[in-house]
């Protein structure tokens, strides 16, 4: 898959993987998961291999490339969620159209949350591990796992209680966030293997047309 790659095209492969990530989050987020006593959005299959992303650029590519990625997903899911409204509310004589609706619709409330908490967790994430790269340069597992829990942490955070304060009890809130955080903390360390694999391969990789951006 590498043999002729440069670090310049794979940079554009891991934006459209991103960008993917995000805006399926916000269709899958519309079921919930429930497994025993834990409750967790859908979206939490698909939400941490943001910050698996987000890992890989900014250890590769820096804050600054890895903050044009978050910008850009930041914007694509705008335009999506403004395309969602636009086609619930065209005229439709669909039997399907109901269920359509109550798929895609996004309360203001959730919207803010979801923005917030995007925006906030992952560029949390992306300078924190660029930051420890310069400290322990030889840490990649402590970089990785210490960026995603605090980014994680940060977006669990944010969005639980800006979209669910007053809608549900306190301590279900915060089973809600200690629940994201760890599931999503797991699976970065389970995925760390394959995280470092890729990061080692993209490190022999031929810097190209990225000389001078990074």
């Amino acid at each position: 898959m590498f043999e002729h790659m440069t670090k310049y095209k794979v940079y554009s492969y891991l934006a459209g993987i991103f960008c993917a990530c995000i805006i399926m989050s916000n269709i899958l987020g519309v079921k919930p998961l429930k497994i025993g006593w834990i409750m967790l959005p859908c979206s939490i299959l698909v939400f941490p291999i943001l910050f698996i992303v987000n890992d890989i650029l900014s250890e590769i590519y820096g804050f600054k490339m890895t903050k044009n990625i978050v910008y850009l997903g930041f914007i694509l899911n705008i335009v999506a969620i403004i395309f969602y409204m636009i086609a619930i509310y065209l005229p439709s004589n669909s039997p399907i159209a109901s269920s359509f609706a109550s798929v895609l619709v996004v309360t203001p409330r959730l919207f803010l949350a979801g923005l917030c908490s995007y925006m906030a967790g992952n560029l949390l994430n992306s300078y924190v591990l660029v930051k420890l790269k310069k400290k322990y340069p030889n840490q990649l597992f402590v970089r990785c796992v210490s960026s995603t829990f605090l980014g994680e942490a940060t977006d669990s955070l944010i969005f639980i209680t800006v979209g669910f304060i007053g809608t549900m009890d306190f301590s279900a809130i915060l089973v809600m966030i200690c629940c994201q955080i760890v599931f999503k903390t797991l699976y970065e360390i389970v995925a760390y293997p394959i995280t470092r694999k890729v990061i080692v391969k993209m490190r022999s990789l031929d810097d190209g047309e990225l000389k001078g951006l990074i």
